[in-house]
């Protein structure tokens, strides 16, 4: 009886915090727009509350293309309602662009890395930001990172730093990679669900989630081999940083042991004999440096503004004026089918900005950002033939390839002028399958059967009834026919042997360094050297044209439309209903369990299949 009253507060505290959570959204809805009537013409005049100072990259979110609309009024609601919501999503090119301006900008005296919640990114975005701070370091400004503690994410970027500074009660949590997926043989065995899997003979790993209850001997060999590469580049690069031999960075279990006994089991005075830290402070010790170096202001603070403030002194990247433009549609998350939203790219709304791209005469050519595992096979084709009809229409298409552009986001750029990818960009997975489930089984023990009359077995579909044998037929075809299609589109855009796709495809993932030597990609390279080969792509056209180069080229990033406040608001309340669920649940894997079933909802190929990385799990 106890535990049944248990249960119902429970659900009357859910209740509860539910119905508060909505009114006062309601109200901060009433109020926010309010003052960004009044901040608007503060915005207008490019005036920022802020003479002179550090400029601090208080980075409180996660890396992605893309950022959060209405990003200032999320980071409030999540403040003011417990701080446990999902992390802001930030623009990697967002903060790229803050940087380069406060190199130039006579205000900001030094950068502050303050990462104590930023959740990290992909390393080609991790990369991208530490080239730029390598470039502000070059004009003489400093560099100072702070944290109670570092992950191994924020200790990437916190190595670039001039000076790095940590709490006497701190860490630095350097342990090196691990990559794992989800796989579900037995759960469809307990539920009895019946899982119809569709494939190409070699092509084997990539369903195996749905297969088996481990990884096969084939999947750990190509998976260890790009995950000890990631890790390479990674360690490397913080060695280059630390000047340091880049195997001390993760050092042998024995030896991290033996220096850590040491250093007496104290975690900050480990990393500062190891010399990852500059010194090692007290809250008031770091404030006092900070004052020293950027001046106090008038809170007995370091003088400083924070990224979010400054970043919105920046133009406005989606909307461009002038003659001669290089467009830049992004393709982030899963390819589905139909309209995108935050977390995927829809075809429909791809389709449409790539032929607002080619219907635009100040558009020269087109930046293909790809930061995708795959999705929807159709989605990915409709995609592609766009933009095969811009190149038609004489602008080029090229490639940039961000942390992941395999399987589907491999596909719609298999055709571009060029393919520029990182050298840790996860791509090729070269493949496709078919994937139906069926809960006959199910049905049947719950004694729910289904029966009918139909003029053909191909008509006979239910997920409630097995797979009828004709229909398996036909989708094994179309599969077969895919990954021929998948090879022909490779063989005809990298200039390939159709023999030689064939022997680096079969589902197999490579890192951007090897997909380069195996000739799936143009050149290694980030966003900027994309940029520079597009505008020497279409001064080379034009020259062969009789007409003359374009010296300067505006950069417009199309995106359909902006999500309104109400949808922000929304999506802010379901974000908070999750929370609240899960910290009732309370179960285990939730997180993992989640991602894996966003994944699956977003499998909604109208043919069931699908190009789809399955072996690009989490890497953390």
């Amino acid at each position: 009886m106890l535990s049944v009253l248990k249960s119902l507060y429970r659900v009357f505290r859910i209740f509860r915090e539910f119905v508060i959570s909505l009114f006062f959204i309601l109200f901060v809805l009433i109020c926010f727009a309010i003052v960004s009537l009044i901040q608007s013409d503060t915005e207008s005049n490019n005036q920022l509350p802020f003479d002179k100072g550090a400029l601090m990259l208080n980075l409180d979110g996660y890396l992605a293309d893309n950022h959060d609309e209405f990003g200032d009024f999320h980071r409030f609601l999540q403040s003011e309602l417990g701080g446990e919501s999902e992390p802001v999503k930030i623009s990697t090119f967002d903060v790229v662009r803050a940087i380069r301006k406060a190199a130039q900008d006579e205000r900001v005296t030094g950068l502050v890395l303050d990462l104590k919640y930023f959740e990290g990114g992909d390393l080609s975005s991790l990369q991208f930001v530490g080239k730029q701070l390598n470039e502000f370091k070059a004009t003489n400004k400093p560099i100072v990172a702070v944290g109670e503690h570092y992950s191994q994410q924020q200790y990437y970027l916190a190595s670039f730093a001039d000076k790095i500074y940590l709490n006497k009660v701190g860490f630095v949590d350097l342990h090196g990679l691990n990559y794992s997926n989800l796989y579900f043989k037995t759960l469809f065995e307990k539920i009895e669900a019946v899982p119809h899997i569709f494939r190409v003979g070699t092509y084997k790993s990539a369903v195996e989630p749905f297969l088996r209850d481990d990884m096969s001997p084939e999947a750990r060999q190509n998976a260890s081999l790009w995950i000890n590469q990631l890790w390479q580049q990674f360690s490397l690069q913080i060695a280059q940083n630390l000047a340091i031999d880049a195997k001390s960075v993760v050092p042998d279990p024995k030896v991290y042991i033996e220096q850590f006994k040491q250093a007496k089991g104290d975690d900050a005075q480990y990393a500062l004999n190891r010399k990852l830290v500059t010194e090692l402070v007290t809250t008031q010790q770091l404030n006092q440096i900070l004052i020293d170096i950027f001046g106090e202001d008038s809170e007995k603070g370091y003088r400083h503004i924070d990224f979010f403030d400054y970043a919105a002194s920046l133009t406005d990247r989606f909307d461009v004026t002038g003659e001669n433009k290089i467009a830049v549609v992004n393709v982030e998350g899963e390819i589905t089918w139909g309209e995108s939203d935050e977390n995927s790219a829809g075809s429909d709304t791809i389709v449409k900005l790539l032929q607002q791209a080619q219907d635009d005469d100040t558009i020269k050519g087109v930046i293909l950002r790809i930061n995708s595992p795959g999705g929807s096979a159709m989605a990915s084709e409709l995609i592609r033939q766009q933009t095969e009809a811009l190149q038609q229409a004489g602008k080029p298409v090229i490639a940039s390839m961000g942390g992941m552009a395999a399987s589907g986001g491999y596909w719609i750029a298999a055709t571009s002028d060029k393919i520029i990818a990182s050298p840790s960009t996860l791509t090729g997975s070269i493949g496709i399958f078919g994937l139906a489930v069926t809960f006959e089984k199910t049905a049947k023990k719950l004694g729910i059967n289904e029966d009918g009359v139909s003029t053909s077995p191909l008509a006979s579909q239910s997920t409630l009834k097995s797979l009828p044998k004709e229909q398996s037929e036909v989708i094994q075809i179309s599969i077969e026919n895919g990954y021929d299609r998948f090879l022909d589109l490779v063989s005809r855009g990298r200039k390939m042997d159709k023999t030689a796709v064939d022997n680096v495809a079969q589902g197999q993932v490579w890192l951007g360094s090897t997909a380069f030597k195996k000739g799936l990609v143009d050149q290694l390279g980030d966003f900027d050297d994309a940029y520079a080969i597009t505008a020497e792509i279409i001064n080379q056209k034009r020259q062969s044209e009789g007409k003359p180069a374009i010296e300067k080229f505006e950069t417009q990033w199309l995106i359909e439309q902006e999500y309104d406040l109400l949808s922000q608001v929304m999506r802010d309340f379901k974000m908070q209903s999750k929370v609240y669920i899960a910290r009732w649940l309370n179960l285990p894997f939730s997180e993992q369990l989640s991602r894996s079933k966003d994944v699956l909802e977003k499998l909604n190929d109208p043919k069931q299949t699908y190009l789809y990385c399955l072996n690009c799990g989490s890497v953390k």
